[in-house]
Order: C-alpha cells, then structure tokens, then sequence
C-alpha cells in the first residue's frame, strides 16, 4: 500500500555509544554526566553542520542533513571530539555512527520509511570508534571524503532484517585508529536456485528424469558451506513457466540461476547444464555431458562440482557427500525412486499411496538402497498422520525408517525419518537422539532443523523451539513456516518485540511464495495465523477462508484454521473445525494441549470432550 505523503531524499545520521549498558553498571549515578557531555558533542555538531535532530532516546541519537557531505564532516569532527577528552579515555568511552541516504516520509513525529531502519542498521553493525556509510551516501558526496578522510570499501552486508545485501563504506578519521573488527552483522552468501531440467525427448513419459537430476543437484548442494540454496518446493514452483532466467532470479531471489536440459536415448545420455548470473543474464559456466545412462550419478557430482568452483566456494569436504556415494547403482531402481518422490510430493493421499508402492519396486531390485527406505518411511509417516491413524502405518515408519539407517549409517535423511517415527511414538528422548544424529551428518540439513523445532514445541520446551525454529529459517530463508512458528514461541515465551519482528518477516516470505504458487493452502493459513496476531484481522480472516475454500476437506487446513478461528474468538467456527481435523487425522494431543493459539477454547466442555477422543483414540 503506498502512501500518499510527500518523500523527502536526506541523509540519515544515526550514533550509539558502545558498551552503554555496561558502562552505566560501571558508573551508576556518574553516567548520567557522561551522557550529558556526549549529547552535548553530538549536538554542537549538528548545530555547526546543519543536521537537524530527529530523536534521542537514552545513548541513541538520529538526526537527518540535507547534504552526506556535511552529515560526514558532523561525524568525523564528533569522533574528534571525543577522543581528545581525557574522561572518554580514561573509561573507554567510544561511539559507532552510521550514515545513509535515502527517501523519507516526513510527518509531525519526524521521519519515517526503510531507508530509516536501513540507516539505524548500519550503525549497529558498527564499532566503537567507527563511522560506516551505505554506498548510496558514498555516491552522495560526489568527490573526495571531507577534511582528508578516506573511505575504505568493506564489503557487502546483510543488515538485519534486510534480504539484499548492503555495500558499506568505513570512514577513517585522520589521526584515529582505523581498524576495526568486520562489521557486526552477516556476510551474504552466494544464492543458487536449481531450475527442473527440460526433457528434451519428444512424447517421453519421463518428465520425473529431468525433475530428479535438479533434486540430487539442489541437495548436493545444500551441503556446501558458505552457500545457499533455494528450496526445491521454490524452484520447482516456477516449472513450465517461460521465464527470462533473470525474471526467475528475481523471484526466487538468487544471484545465480542453474538451467538445463537432457536426452536419453539407446542407453544414452546428454545433459546440458548452464549457471547464469541472475542479475545481468551473463553466462558464469556451461557443460555439455555425453555418458552412458549409469554414469548419470557422476554428472550430477560434476555439475555442483563446477558450480562450486564457478562461484569460488570449497565442495570438497569430508563432511559433503556427493550424489554418487547416496544413490543405488542400479538403474531401474534409481527410475523407480524417482518416480515415487515425484508422487510424494504431491502431498496427497493418491500420490502418497502410488508412492508407497515406486519405493517398494526400487527396493525390490536394490535390497539395500536406504534412500528408497526413507521414501518409504516418509509415505508411512505421513499416512499415519493425515491419511488414517492405523497403528500398522506407525509400526511400518518404524521399520522402514530404522532399515534405511541400518544401510546408510551416513545418510542424515535416514535419522530425520528414524526421528519422525519415533516422535510419533512419543519416544521423545529417542527421536531427539536421531535428529541430533542428522545435524551431526548434516548440519545444514532443513528437514532435521525444522522438525527437531517441531518436536521441542509439543514436549513445551519452547527455549529450545524457537531457536530451532531460528536455524531451520537459516538454513531456508525462503521458508515461512519457520518464522511464523518462531513468531508464535516467542509470543509464548513473552518476547513480545520478537514475536513481532518474526511474525512480519513470515508474513512477508509467505505473501513471496504466493506470488510463485497462489495455490499454497501453507503459506495461505499460517500467513494469516501471522496477520491475525499482528492485529490485521481482516485480512487474516480472508487468508483463512481462501485456504479453506481451496481444501476444505484438508486436515492441517482445517487445524490451522481452526487455531485462527480461536485467536478471533469465534468458537463456535473454530471447534467445528478442530473437530473435523481430528476425524480426518489431525490426532497429535500434543498440539492440541500445547498449541497457545486454543487458549481461548480450553475452558469450552466441547474442547475437553475433543481431548478426551484424542486420548481415547491413541493406540487403538
């Protein structure tokens, strides 16, 4: 929604005193006078270089200049200022200042817009002694730095709460110390999305092929360090789409696009790959592969080898395993397996059920090939929990998932479904151990960081969850769900400023991923979970029945829904479609006992009565 207030282009100036909160434990009463000597630093300068103050609030001060180049000259003779006073030295008073320019709506209580944040953001990432500038002040000073400065180029920046990076610019003061520690804040990584490749075989039944390759590509990948890779369920999102490869980067918010292609014909295999920068379409690398089919496994490895090195990464790791050391040698078990993940994900009970049966035929012709067992398990699991909760479906997860462990001992996805069965065993304590085990094999792993969050939240241990939550977001940015059950935690925990914080970036992911997929009953359901909380309930309430007009008949639908149902204090509306989850499968006690959003419905004799089925219902 764009406001119709009049923007004003200023720079923004903004300082802190480092180690404030310590300094006042040091001095007590004492501080009180330092803070007086350094608000009248600050404003002596502002006065003597036209910044006009905006907002002090405690050691924080912002003000705004219509020129960088005198919001420059302000910060540079305030440093000045303070590192000659004995009483700064002594106690090692030091203060961070951070300049930026930008648009701002100016209204009665001062300034307001992004480019406000952006600029108390830089300043935060700075040091004591330190003066940082975004790279649109820098443009802004239109020639040398002031008064024999120099400006050193540190890099690009992830600000908090920012997606795109910062470039951000120190400003040395001559005479003063100018090294400092890197920034406080992250450094971007490298953003890959993996496109589905093309089958190029005319009237081939094979389109899965294509599918698969990109898969093994994305989770090879997602292993490296120091590289982030965009969700399968993102990329995937975009199939069939004739988009310009930087359209697709731009909305899957990557700075390189992988594309390819493949031909399959008498045993034969060419693959085609190219890894484009998505920002100016320029070509980093491209690879042509002629191989016999059972070397498919080997291309696949050398692609994210070449992408690695293309974007100037370390693959090889002792703690990476490539495609090759994961999969069957066998052909036609890999094609089965291949299938039976394209069915899954259709999240269905037909696909789950057509799916079941794909991994029972790869594992009829490979005896050993864990990651057919882990399909395998993940379809039971799945059954058991939105299908039909027959104790058979539970027992088979069991199995199934405790096989692939016994083959792979190695494979980080077996622990993760080794964890799922027993969580729903309520082998706690167990499940914890196989996720752990997950993280160990692959920390970067989202499936073992999410789910773990998931599992500490129906034991109550909410510390614990939201952190979880936290790097399971980490490890996917992309990911809405993260963040919106992280929002939920901290609101539990009391973390009111987090809560919020969180909700709005999950909101904000989520209405992301409605652009690629409007379909996304998900993102539908807990963005308005997210919305409602953060007291936009109309438009919460619209989200809600949208999810519930696409999938009425939808378990995790009609739960969620129910939730929000909850949070507005309709009851009547939200047992009904508690109750309806409950019979199509949603019948964990544990979300119901613990989930915080059916606050509002615990003293109702229906929702005792609801409970009392669940517990009637566990085991039978």
């Amino acid at each position: 929604m764009s406001s119709s207030l009049p923007k004003k282009r200023l720079t923004f100036f903004f300082s802190d005193i480092e180690r404030s909160t310590e300094l006042l434990a040091e001095m007590g009463e004492g501080y009180a006078q330092i803070l007086r000597e350094y608000h009248n630093v600050i404003r002596l300068v502002l006065s003597e270089y036209g910044g006009e103050e905006v907002d002090t609030a405690g050691d924080g001060f912002f003000a705004v200049f219509a020129e960088a180049h005198k919001a420059s000259i302000a910060a540079l003779m305030a440093q000045r200022a303070f590192a000659v006073q004995a009483w700064a030295r002594q106690i090692g008073f030091r203060v961070r200042m951070g300049i930026h320019t930008g648009d701002a709506i100016a209204t009665p209580a001062g300034y307001i817009g992004l480019e406000v944040h952006r600029a108390s953001r830089i300043c935060g990432a700075g040091h004591g002694g330190q003066i940082l500038l975004s790279q649109s002040a820098v443009r802004s000073l239109r020639g040398t730095p002031p008064n024999g400065a120099e400006l050193v180029d540190l890099g690009e920046y992830l600000l908090r709460g920012f997606k795109e990076s910062e470039r951000l610019y120190q400003l040395t003061v001559p005479g003063l110390p100018a090294t400092f520690p890197p920034p406080r804040t992250e450094k971007p990584v490298p953003t890959i999305a993996v496109l589905p490749f093309v089958n190029l075989n005319p009237n081939t039944d094979k389109q899965y092929l294509g599918d698969g390759i990109a898969e093994e590509i994305i989770i090879a990948l997602s292993k490296v360090p120091g590289l982030q890779v965009v969700a399968r369920s993102s990329a995937f999102a975009l199939k069939g789409q004739q988009l310009d490869v930087r359209e697709a980067g731009r909305r899957l918010n990557a700075k390189a696009v992988l594309e390819g292609s493949l031909q399959e014909a008498n045993g034969k295999l060419r693959i085609t790959a190219s890894l484009v920068d998505a920002a100016t379409g320029y070509n980093i690398w491209s690879g042509s592969f002629h191989r016999k089919m059972e070397d498919i496994f080997t291309v696949q490895d050398e692609i994210a080898e070449n992408i690695a090195a293309n974007l100037k990464i370390k693959l090889i790791s002792k703690r990476v395993r490539g495609v090759k050391s994961r999969q069957t040698q066998n052909i036609r078990a890999y094609d089965f397996y291949l299938q039976g993940r394209q069915h899954y994900y259709q999240f269905s009970p037909k696909g789950v059920e057509q799916a079941m049966e794909l991994f029972r035929q790869a594992i009829a012709i490979d005896h050993s090939y864990a990651l057919a067992y882990c399909g395998l398990a993940n379809c039971y699991a799945y059954s058991y929990m939105y299908i039909d909760r027959q104790e058979q479906y539970l027992l088979a997860a069991g199995r199934a998932s405790r096989k692939s462990v016994e083959l792979d001992p190695w494979l980080a996805e077996a622990y993760v479904a080794h964890g799922q069965a027993l969580s729903l065993e309520h082998q706690y304590e167990e499940a914890e151990r196989a996720y752990e085990k997950a993280l160990e094999l692959d920390p970067k792993l989202f499936e073992a960081r999410y789910l773990f969050a998931r599992l500490l939240f129906i034991q109550g241990k909410l510390e614990e969850a939201a952190h979880w939550f936290e790097e399971a977001n980490r490890a996917r940015p992309e990911d809405f769900q993260s963040l919106l059950l992280a929002g939920q935690v901290y609101a539990d925990l009391g973390r009111d400023d987090k809560a919020r914080a969180a909700r709005r970036r999950g909101v904000e992911v989520a209405e992301s991923s409605l652009l690629l997929d409007p379909g996304d009953t998900r993102a539908f359901y807990l963005g308005a979970n997210g919305l409602v909380a953060l007291g936009e309930t109309e438009k919460g309430l619209q989200w809600a029945r949208h999810a519930l007009s696409i999938a009425p008949e939808d378990p995790m639908v009609l739960y969620n829904v129910g939730c929000i149902f909850a949070l507005l204090g309709r009851q009547v509306e939200a047992m009904e479609c508690l109750e309806k989850a409950y019979e199509k499968g949603i019948s964990q006690r544990e979300w119901y006992e613990n989930d915080s959003n059916l606050d509002g419905l615990r003293g109702l004799p229906q929702f005792q009565a609801l409970l009392d089925r669940i517990a009637e219902g566990v085991g039978n």
